[in-house]
């Protein structure tokens, strides 16, 4: 008998394969067979490099183009810096061959380097008690490289609020019109600022990756992602889309979760507004600053300055395990209280589990999402920053473990990685042992 969540991945899969066809622009298929099998080791190699490598912005999240491309969005878009401050936070290590760790089912083996594989990560590393036990770079990837994390950036958004929340800075129960009256006149403009950190607002709007008339595909044209996404007929800029949109779900605020990418620009607008900086300003001055990072990141604007807060940072694969890091033990590192602990303790308890159903997500059932982080209560326990194509931040809080992938799968569905990666690291928990 199928399973729910065999039936999602099949249902996604057949959605894809008609995407496809009908929208290459952005949801990258494999090459037809009629045309040339790319080297990705060959993008961008060259002067020039011949015109079939070369990536700039109408291709660069075709595969195998996004190989090459999120790992070094600063050079096709434009950013701001996120710059590393004071000595380097060291990780101690421990590390351990997980080459012949079994982590598929019986029915089809797997070792951990095959499910990388299978997955199109660039990058992991486990830390364990706060010690490096797995690190390897694939595609390219450096200690040193910034790779674009996508959606995982909505939770970098989140921790700011949360945390102005927290001092009191930002009022949860207040009205996104008595905050941006900008927006007083949109389906946006009665929702809460809780709501809107939880993705219940209720505004409609459609983001199905495999589906070419979904609404996500304007939004994305606007701020510059895609140029043949463009609609002239269209404002500009994520901040002047996020006005446009105007129904609601018809579903009581506050009562079903949607993913939906604009709820995070408006979130950032609240917070950004509240604190009287900008996210870079934020992350940069609580983060970079404070950690101890090793590398640069950035930040993504879009054509009229805007910070692409729903998906455009980016970061190396030692800073954001030291975010996460910072987080298992509670915001506090060494003798400093970086994010205060009672923030952690509501990531870890999670949101509304029953609101989440709404989502219609089979392979994640149980989950609840909280100011923009995925919230996992089943064991093993995590909260997580998730983003397309592979990007991941899983905070294990009972088995004191961080764990960050960056990928370039050629498909932007979570139900073809999360599956392999949830096994694979259930397995690596119990070989690791507990805390």
């Amino acid at each position: 008998m199928m399973t729910d969540a065999a039936r999602e991945v099949r249902r996604l899969l057949a959605g894809a394969a008609l995407a496809l066809v009908a929208c290459g622009a952005f949801s990258q298929a494999n090459p037809s067979p009629a045309a040339p099998k790319l080297d990705p080791a060959r993008l961008m190699q060259g002067f020039p490099p011949p015109p079939e490598y070369r990536v700039h912005i109408s291709n660069w999240q075709h595969w195998p183009q996004k190989i090459w491309s999120f790992q070094h969005v600063r050079e096709l878009f434009p950013t701001r810096r996120l710059q590393p401050m004071g000595p380097v936070w060291v990780l101690p290590e421990a590390r351990r061959s997980l080459d012949t760790l079994q982590v598929g089912t019986a029915a089809a083996p797997m070792t951990w380097p095959e499910m990388l594989e299978a997955t199109h990560t660039d990058a992991v590393l486990v830390l364990h008690k706060g010690r490096v036990v797995e690190e390897r770079y694939l595609n390219g990837m450096r200690p040193e490289t910034a790779h674009l994390m996508f959606s995982a950036t909505k939770s970098m958004v989140g921790l700011m609020g949360a945390v102005l929340i927290t001092e009191g800075r930002l009022d949860p129960a207040a009205k996104v019109s008595a905050l941006i009256p900008e927006l007083a006149a949109s389906a946006w403009g009665d929702a809460t600022v809780r709501q809107v950190f939880d993705m219940t607002d209720a505004v409609r709007f459609t983001e199905v990756y495999t589906d070419p008339k979904s609404d996500i595909f304007a939004y994305i044209g606007a701020m510059g992602w895609a140029p043949d996404l463009r609609d002239p007929t269209k404002p500009t800029g994520i901040r002047e889309m996020l006005a446009t949109l105007q129904t609601q779900t018809g579903e009581p605020r506050g009562t079903a979760f949607h993913y939906r990418s604009p709820a995070t620009d408006v979130a950032c607008w609240l917070a950004s507004r509240a604190a009287g900086q900008s996210l870079s300003d934020w992350v940069q001055q609580r983060l970079w600053s404070r950690l101890g990072m090793e590398f640069d990141g950035s930040v993504m604007l879009d054509p009229v300055g805007t910070e692409v807060a729903f998906a455009g940072m980016s970061a190396s694969l030692r800073d954001l395990a030291r975010v996460g890091q910072m987080l298992l033990q509670h915001g506090r590192v060494r003798d400093e209280q970086v994010i205060p602990a009672s923030v952690v303790d509501e990531l870890i308890r999670g949101g509304d589990v029953r609101a989440f159903e709404s989502s219609g997500m089979a392979y994640r059932a149980g989950w609840s999402y909280r100011s923009q982080w995925w919230v996992n209560p089943a064991p093993p326990r995590s909260f997580a920053a998730m983003g397309a194509y592979g990007q991941r931040l899983y905070v294990f809080p009972d088995a004191q473990m961080v764990v960050v992938m960056f990928g370039s799968h050629p498909e932007p569905v979570a139900a073809l990685i999360d599956p392999p990666q949830r096994r694979a690291l259930a397995a690596l928990i119990e070989t690791l042992g507990g805390p």
